[in-house]
């Protein structure tokens, strides 16, 4: 490690990786993400869930870099997509579609004749017309159901756009069947970073409901899908999710003992999240009446838009700091000439701080590069009309 550096504050993969970037001379910003990072997270994952790598589903859209998706693929995880831009991505990689699963339960119909025409026969569902859509555009194709659950101790929740009730599904596997499609199983989302166990709890306590009941219908389905939103941003994910796994793993070995059902998951957030920080420059410090601004070379606009929906991230001053140093409160501002465009206010830095001086935002593996062509749906083009 450099002397001069301090990243104390961050996983021991990602120090390494940030201490080995910062000897060189690095442009910023610059994402810096550690792929022994990823590993080990992957690894606490399976450690805690007793999950093969295989029963791993990465969602595409958290990050979906080609060397963060090689990586995955090389630690033998498989993939979640939510559009044709997302198997695109994976398409270039060579990943076969048995490792796809397409989760959006709202799909474009040429996204669904596209992934079909891959390979891909796993696709979600949470509305009648969705079955209807799928059997026309994906037919014989294995299907299973987006659950609505609460969504309870989740810092972003994501039980109001999506969601099947309770007392539709047996009726809606039912049509599916009728449609001459496979029903094969049933998904939740508990929602972002959701610190919970008792959400996650009583999803499954609805899952076991309903599998009796669908199989007394003769419906009998391969897996269940627990989504992800395992707490993994501003917090210790490690010690949240051997919560989390404690109170969930005896619901899931039962479920499997009792319907020889595959349990599988979607994380994102807790693979990739504290695997990356942005690294950035101090272009200026400034004073105004009373308040002192750190201007950085990249801003919210930049990936971190999330900012606007009240997630924070930490900013850290990556040096030693001397005992006798004193501080200041700051506010983190990017370059652009917009009035939003601020990391976080009131933030205790040194008052040594000066142009040029390295900056970290943390963590920056999750929603960040992604935030480009996000979910992979492109910007639309511009037609200028005389």
């Amino acid at each position: 490690m450099n002397p001069m550096f301090d990243f104390s504050a961050l996983p021991p993969h990602l120090q390494r990786s940030l201490s080995a970037s910062l000897q060189k001379t690095i442009t910023t910003p610059t994402i810096i993400c550690s792929q022994d990072q990823i590993a080990a997270n992957l690894h606490s994952l399976l450690q805690q869930l007793e999950f093969p790598a295989s029963d791993v589903y990465f969602p595409v859209k958290v990050n979906h870099t080609p060397e963060v998706i090689a990586c995955l693929n090389q630690l033998g995880t498989n993939f979640e997509i939510a559009s044709l831009g997302e198997l695109s991505i994976l398409e270039t990689l060579k990943i076969s579609a048995q490792r796809i699963i397409f989760s959006n339960p709202i799909k474009i119909p040429s996204h669904i004749c596209a992934a079909y025409h891959y390979g891909i026969r796993d696709f979600a569902f949470d509305t009648e017309t969705e079955l209807e859509k799928i059997a026309i555009h994906a037919p014989q194709s294995s299907i299973f159901a987006r659950l609505s659950i609460s969504n309870l101790g989740a810092e972003w929740a994501l039980n109001d756009k999506f969601g099947i009730p309770q007392t539709e599904v047996v009726r809606l596997m039912k049509k599916a069947k009728e449609l001459n499609l496979n029903p094969s199983g049933i998904a939740f989302h508990v929602g972002w970073n959701n610190k919970n166990p008792e959400t996650y709890s009583n999803a499954i306590g609805i899952v076991s409901e309903l599998l009796e009941e669908l199989s007394r219908n003769d419906i009998h389905l391969k897996f269940l899908n627990i989504g992800g939103g395992f707490p993994a941003h501003n917090c210790d994910s490690y010690v949240l999710l051997e919560a989390i796994a404690h109170k969930i793993k005896p619901q899931l070995d039962a479920l499997q003992k009792q319907y020889g059902i595959r349990i599988i998951a979607e994380p994102g957030s807790f693979l990739l999240a504290n695997a990356a920080a942005m690294v950035c420059k101090v272009v200026e410090v400034i004073q105004r009446e009373n308040k002192r601004w750190i201007f950085l070379d990249s801003g919210i606009c930049q990936g971190f838009q999330w900012v606007m929906s009240q997630i924070s991230y930490a900013v850290i001053y990556p040096y030693h700091i001397p005992k006798e140093t004193s501080f200041q409160h700051y506010i983190i501002t990017g370059p652009t000439c917009d009035s939003h465009d601020v990391f976080a206010e009131n933030v205790h830095l040194p008052d040594t701080i000066k142009s040029g001086n390295f900056m970290l935002v943390f963590p920056a593996g999750a929603y960040i590069s992604s935030a480009q062509h996000y979910n992979g749906f492109d910007y639309p083009e511009t037609l200028v009309i005389g």
